[in-house]
């Protein structure tokens, strides 16, 4: 079985204060910023880059070290898209929304991308231990709604810095893990130890977090801003059943990376250009 590496050893909610970001310096963005990427009615497109940036649930693993494990959307995308198109896939396997804003300038900005894809969320509940009670088994709901409200402020403080640099942004929400998830706990010398026989309805905790994500993108698009969704969550609860969703409890296999990856095709193409 292979699992999201730091699962259920995210820290406790921070204070709800605004992060601050003070990436390179941009031109300010309009009150309606417009994709980088359209060209006039006689030119050629110019080729893009896209940027991939997410956990373990985007590919299995970390891009430092180990880039090229198990299944990930953007297999299937790069047969699809334009050949002069350079893609980079920015994966880093058991971290959350928060480490994603904080190395936000040099995994993203510093690398000029004309649209980013960010996927994170598996992470940012802190596992079993995060948000059910340990000798009862029940959802804590305050223990959850803080931590979503944690993941959605630092989604937005991702976001608000893509925009700020002019860079159109596409949100994949969190799928559902496959059946119950197993608990965890930290050993003495801070080893993470999976408690495969006994286990957790995770999933009443990931599908608040997608909802969450559907929301922060309606907001942003009827604000007129770039911001466009890929609802995993629908798209695995539309194929429930399907062989081939899921390598293991957590990660897409085959079809179900195909799937989410024709879903975020529909997406890109409909983004003027």
């Amino acid at each position: 079985m292979i699992l999201l590496a730091g699962c259920g050893t995210a820290p406790g909610p921070h204070p709800s204060a605004t992060p601050s970001f003070n990436p390179s310096p941009t031109p300010s963005p309009t009150s309606r910023p417009t994709a980088v990427f359209i060209p006039t009615a006689t030119s050629t497109p110019k080729p893009l880059t896209l940027l991939f940036y997410g956990d373990s649930v985007l590919k299995v693993g970390d891009v430092s070290h180990e880039g090229e494990v198990g299944f990930s959307i953007v297999d299937d995308l790069r047969q699809k898209l334009d050949p002069a198109d350079t893609v980079i896939v920015q994966n880093h396997g058991g971290r959350s929304a928060q480490w994603g804003f904080e190395n936000l300038q040099k995994n993203v900005l510093d690398l000029h991308p004309d649209l980013v894809t960010l996927w994170w969320g598996v992470n940012d509940l802190g596992g079993c231990p995060g948000i059910f009670d340990p000798t009862t088994d029940r959802l804590v709901q305050y223990k959850l709604t803080a931590y979503v409200d944690q993941h959605i402020k630092y989604m937005r403080a991702q976001i608000d810095a893509l925009l700020a640099a002019k860079v159109p942004v596409i949100v994949i929400t969190s799928i559902p893990v496959d059946g119950t998830f197993p608990w965890s706990h930290m050993t003495s010398d801070n080893q993470l130890v999976w408690e495969l026989d006994r286990r957790c309805d995770f999933n009443l905790g990931l599908g608040q977090l997608a909802e969450a994500q559907r929301k922060m993108v309606t907001d942003y698009s009827a604000s007129g801003k770039p911001v466009s969704l890929v609802d995993a969550w629908q798209i695995y609860h539309d194929h429930a059943g399907t062989d081939k969703m899921y390598m293991d409890i957590v990660h897409p296999a085959s079809q179900g990376a195909q799937l989410i990856a024709e879903g975020w095709l529909k997406v890109f193409q409909s983004i003027e250009r």
